[in-house]
């Protein structure tokens, strides 16, 4: 769902990346060479996590228009968030009850943009901006920091 952009040119998984430690994530290159590491991390619905993962199922969001990203230049981290989770949205994925931009918060704290993934079985998961590089330059392995944009 997140290669279903015309503004992203790939999407791996840490594991192919070379990554083992998150576990869980992407390296995701933008159109204008950009990169961006976005990790995943799940908190548990409140049922806990002591038994065999069992999928809920409900209606998935509503789609929402996809905002364009640029093909060349520098581009806004708020504008990413912005698209990834269209993304999300769009794929019409029967266990996501909702998908939530944590920039649109009034106190979004110091690391502004993470996409929230709100799953029907009550469990939440967060794409986090783990480390961003503009074209050209390399992935700095972690950190969290947030720039403007990239």
């Amino acid at each position: 769902m997140l290669g279903d952009s015309p503004a992203i040119t790939s999407v791996k998984p840490f594991a192919d990346a070379g990554i083992t430690d998150p576990r869980f994530g992407h390296i995701i290159t933008l159109t204008t060479g950009a990169q961006i590491e976005l990790q995943w991390v799940r908190t548990s619905p409140s049922s806990g996590d002591e038994h065999d993962e069992v999928p809920v199922t409900g209606d998935p969001p509503v789609p929402v228009t996809l905002p364009e990203l640029p093909s060349s230049g520098r581009t806004s981290i708020r504008l990413i968030e912005q698209h990834l989770a269209a993304l999300i949205v769009n794929g019409g994925n029967p266990e996501i009850r909702a998908v939530e931009r944590k920039s649109t918060r009034a106190e979004a704290g110091l690391r502004p943009c993470c996409v929230i993934v709100r799953m029907h079985s009550g469990a939440d998961i967060f794409g986090v901006f783990r480390s961003l590089a503009p074209a050209g330059a390399s992935l700095g392995g972690g950190g969290f920091q947030q720039g403007e944009e990239v």
